[in-house]
């Protein structure tokens, strides 16, 4: 089912090549998610860490043999919704890398996706506006709409195809993500929203 909904995505952004991408150590995927503004896992980067891209990130929290690690990517993609975009791309582009990391990103790409609109009042006053993360994935895959019941549906449908407690653990992105001390809010990834705007200034 996977394969069908990766047919179905159009191009977005060119690799620099997957096929000499390797998994990163642990701390050095945590060290480039704080450089990205999401802070909660340890440890805090010492600043000697590699610069890692944006596609190997994706990759390399993708490839993670830890669970919060992999996780994370969702909340990633809360946080710089244009990074969900540039996954989208990594699927269909990345012709070397394994089926299961596709699988991960696509996995990930729908919880951020539903998570965002279940949760969209707060993670707006705590990081500000964000761009919408484009519904993709659901029919190929005979999962509700993006929007269906503000997310909640699809969420619990897609927690339901894991053998594990899927939802805890978004339950537990979402608290660690809007309770993190490092909020960082980048004006280049803020988008207008005149309704939104509207109601801060009058509240």
């Amino acid at each position: 089912m996977y394969n069908s909904a990766i047919k179905q995505l159009k191009p977005l952004a060119l690799l620099s090549d997957p096929s000499i991408f390797a998994p990163y150590h642990r701390d050095h995927l945590v060290a480039a998610l704080h450089d990205r503004g999401l802070c909660y896992l340890a440890p805090t980067p010492e600043g000697d860490e590699p610069i890692i891209s944006d596609d190997d990130l994706i990759l390399g929290l993708a490839a993670s043999d830890d669970v919060r690690v992999r996780f994370s990517l969702a909340g990633l993609f809360l946080l710089r919704p244009q990074l969900a975009e540039l996954a989208a791309s990594i699927v269909i582009q990345a012709q070397d890398i394994p089926e299961n990391l596709k699988t991960e990103i696509i996995k990930q790409y729908l919880a951020a996706m539903y998570l965002q609109r279940l949760w969209r009042t707060r993670l707006r006053l705590k990081f500000g506006p964000r761009g919408l993360i484009p519904e993709r994935f659901t029919k190929e895959l005979s999962l509700p709409a993006a929007d269906e019941m503000y997310g909640e549906h699809g969420l619990y449908a897609l927690c339901n195809r894991s053998p594990y407690n899927d939802w805890s653990s978004y339950e537990q992105v979402i608290e660690l993500l809007l309770n993190q001390p490092c909020v960082h809010i980048d004006v280049a990834d803020l988008v207008l929203d005149t309704q939104y705007l509207k109601r801060m200034t009058t509240n």
